[in-house]
């Protein structure tokens, strides 16, 4: 397979201009879903220091790095995203190019005058359509899953030094090999299972003796047994668990259906990740974006008779003995055949270790498996005449391409996303396809920030019909009523409220939006008690504390109008703790003085806003603080000075009225 000329950097050009071409429109993309780890602190905080080890301390902490180095900006970490992704194309070609360096094929095929140049041909083509394949997007452009990106670059890289080792017999590519294997568990923990990797390698270079086989696979279990153990150390609630809360609701809805169920979810999501694997197969292989998204849910099998699952499973097993069998027995491209098929059939094998219910069919995992499908698709096509490899890999280029830009511009902002990802959602399958309501609570909640009402109500009644349990269910339900707050259906919206409470959702906007509702029908020792909730769980968060002054001050707007004036002064003395001089807060202090009857309080208030802010409303504040106190001359003075100032309002005249009036 020897390379001369200028034709192998050409290739290499023109291949990175078609993927600048499908990645680059998409640089200035908005930050998606899990992408919110880059803005609330947990990664910029947490992570940068080689001195600190944890669970993907390279993939998180390279966002750090890049910010130092390059300074603030997604657009460049977006870039680095696509740098990664062409190393992992360059690696896969390194890689499958010694590979074939040790493999035979049949002999009339080597025979062919364009045997090497054909073999050059279909693993560059390979490797291209990988570069440019519309499932890659899902971890290129989701700028979080970097991590399966790095863990991608390093296993190849692990694979290729081994190659290289085995071809060589130098100590230094073994290193190598290892220093790859544990930048990539560090980069993401599904990259565990490359040591495994060495053991097909291994045989299919070497053809060993039984012993050395043993020796190798030894040696292959002990360094997974250690990976393992430090894999355990970091994330061994994962292990065979609903490892968080969503998954615990989703259990709970999957128990109702079938009860018992919960005591048999892992197997059964053994069963389900079996038969996934070819969903996941298929996509790669026929790559139609009317089955891709953020967000896909399938049905989870509510028992192990389910045939569509029982078929995968044993697909699985006969696939992995298939290929097992067939390295062991034949030699050459065949042999080779086997180890890249037994090579997803390995890395998979992590989605058996936990229990998927959450988040059981994402494609930004598949890059890593997909790995192998270059290989296997240049051992198909090597023998033909590169002509034809070269046209068939720029027709399949040109419309991967086209797919890939398409799946790249739709993760371009939340509502492009979340709108693809709802209308590939079955909202008609059965109830055991858990999770459906995601896309189209997103979808409300954000239609809900813009203010457009119709839209948000329908994509929150979609998510709330599904029935979905958890932050799903109660976030649905809350959104949902303020919606109904928002078109003054408050009735409805204090049942809304009530249900998300029901399902577990006591946040602190819960209680302010209730108290709205309640104020607004009336309903005011109910909504001053829900304010008082409000106020008092947001001051135990501190990323809510800031909203605190917005909701005390419906609070003691509320106990004014229960005439409850201590918990109004006291609210408001509160509230000028941190704005002593505003004069909104300052008045209000001076008409629940007022309204106590601590006139003398109440008149060195609005002495000091008169000084500082004159205005219609202090001056009137102060007339009836004047005719509280017996003071009917000063009274009248202010209440003129207000009459004067807003001679529109008839509160005015009217307490004026009142005022003059001849004592009894």
């Amino acid at each position: 397979m020897a390379q001369s000329g200028k034709a192998p950097y050409f290739f290499a050009l023109v291949l990175v201009l078609a993927v600048l071409g499908v990645y680059v429109p998409g640089l200035n993309n908005e930050l998606l879903f899990d992408d919110i780890r880059l803005t609330e602190g947990s990664i910029f905080s947490g992570y940068g220091s080689l001195l600190d080890l944890k669970a993907r301390m390279v993939s998180y902490g390279s966002f750090v790095w890049v910010d130092q180095i390059a300074g603030a900006g997604w657009w460049k970490q977006r870039i680095v995203n696509i740098a990664l992704h062409l190393g992992v194309v360059a690696a896969m070609y390194a890689f499958f190019k010694a590979l074939m360096a040790s493999t035979r094929f049949p002999q009339d095929m080597e025979d062919q005058a364009h045997f090497a140049a054909s073999q050059r041909a279909a693993l560059q083509v390979g490797v291209a359509l990988f570069a440019l394949h519309p499932m890659a997007v899902y971890a290129v452009g989701y700028l979080i899953q970097r991590s399966i990106l790095m863990a991608t670059l390093f296993a190849v890289l692990a694979c290729w030094a081994f190659v290289r080792g085995l071809q060589t017999k130098r100590m230094v590519w073994y290193a190598g090999a290892l220093l790859a294997y544990l930048l990539a568990m560090l980069s993401k923990e599904h990259a565990v299972m490359t040591a495994a990797l060495t053991i097909p390698i291994y045989i299919h270079i070497r053809r060993p003796s039984w012993k050395s086989i043993a020796v190798v696979l030894g040696a292959a279990l002990l360094l997974m047994g250690v990976a393992t153990a430090a894999l355990l150390h970091f994330r061994g609630d994962l292990i065979g668990q609903l490892f968080d809360a969503q998954s615990v609701a989703f259990a709970q809805q999957l128990e109702a259906l079938r009860p018992g169920i919960t005591q048999q979810i892992f197997p059964l999501s053994i069963l389900n990740q079996a038969g996934l694997f070819f969903a996941y197969g298929l996509l790669w292989i026929v790559p139609y974006v009317g089955w891709m998204s953020i967000d896909l849910r399938p049905a989870f099998p509510l028992g192990f008779a389910s045939s569509w699952h029982l078929a995968g499973a044993v697909a699985y097993l006969a696939l992995f003995a298939g290929a097992a069998w067939l390295l062991l027995r034949r030699t050459g491209a065949l042999s080779l055949a086997a180890v890249l098929l037994l090579f997803p059939l390995l890395w998979f094998a992590t989605e058996f270790i936990t229990v998927w219910v959450q988040d059981p069919f994402v494609l930004y995992r598949s890059y890593l498996w997909a790995v192998a499908l270059p290989g296997l698709l240049a051992i198909v096509l090597t023998g033909f005449k590169p002509k034809a490899i070269y046209a068939l890999g720029a027709v399949l280029g040109l419309l991967f391409g086209a797919l890939a830009l398409e799946r790249n511009l739709s993760l371009s902002d939340e509502v492009a996303a979340w709108t693809d990802a709802a209308e590939k959602i079955d909202v008609k399958a059965p109830a055991n396809a858990v999770g459906r309501s995601r896309p189209f609570l997103n979808l409300g909640a954000y239609y809900l920030r813009k203010g457009m009402t119709d839209q948000a109500q329908w994509n929150l009644s979609t998510a709330a019909a599904l029935g979905d349990l958890g932050e799903l269910g109660r976030s649905a339900r809350f959104n949902a009523g303020v919606v109904l707050q928002l078109k003054k259906k408050h009735a409805e919206a204090l049942q809304a409220f009530a249900a998300a409470e029901a399902q577990g959702y006591t946040e602190p906007a819960l209680y302010y939006h209730r108290g709205e509702s309640q104020a607004a029908l009336g309903q005011l020792a109910p909504a001053l008690e829900s304010f008082n909730t409000a106020v008092a769980k947001a001051e135990k968060d501190p990323q809510l504390r800031s909203t605190v002054p917005t909701v005390r001050i419906r609070l003691v707007e509320t106990a004014m109008a229960l005439q409850r004036y201590d918990e109004a002064i006291s609210g408001f003395k509160v509230l000028l703790q941190t704005n002593p001089k505003d004069p909104r807060l300052l008045l209000g202090l001076g008409m629940a003085r007022v309204g106590k009857g601590e006139t003398k309080a109440a008149i060195e208030v609005f002495d000091q806003l008169i000084a500082t802010n004159p205005g219609a409303p202090v001056y009137y504040g102060r007339a009836i603080a004047h005719h509280q106190a017996g003071q009917q001359a000063a009274s009248l003075s202010d209440i003129d000075q207000a009459i004067k100032l807003d001679p529109r309002n008839p509160q005015y005249n009217q307490m004026r009225a009142v005022i003059a009036a001849p004592k009894k």
